[in-house]
């Protein structure tokens, strides 16, 4: 049963820019070291890490209100299936507390990106 849909988009210039201006410092506070690892490997890591953050913000526009209060920007991680689709997986303790005492047991994930945006489609199961 569907719990919650979320979606969001961000220019990838504005997250280049934040990794220019406070490079590791802003990076550190907003991803995972799995999710710092995987960007970094990439052609183009701003891509990545635009994604990533669409997708953790569409996340929390998917949660219900009693679940919003614990989130922070390294509760929830992205990361890819064997199959290369993007999976988001709930780190908080409080977090995955919160979300099953909700009735969520798995998040669905889509990210995308064209020319200069990122968007990230999220369903809350």
């Amino acid at each position: 049963m569907v719990k919650g849909i979320g979606v969001d988009l961000v220019e990838i210039r504005r997250i280049e820019e934040c990794i220019g201006r406070h490079g590791d410092h802003f990076l550190e506070k907003v991803f995972t070291a799995s999710e710092i690892s995987y960007c970094k490997s990439k052609n183009q890591p701003a891509v990545h890490f635009a994604g990533r953050w669409a997708a953790k913000e569409a996340l929390f526009k998917a949660l219900p209100l009693e679940c919003q209060a614990a989130v922070s920007w390294k509760s929830v991680q992205t990361g890819s299936s064997d199959s290369g689709s993007p999976e988001i997986d709930v780190c908080g303790a409080e977090l995955s507390r919160l979300t099953s005492k909700a009735g969520i047991t798995r998040f669905h994930c889509s990210i995308s990106h064209e020319r200069s945006l990122c968007a990230a489609f999220v369903v809350a199961e």
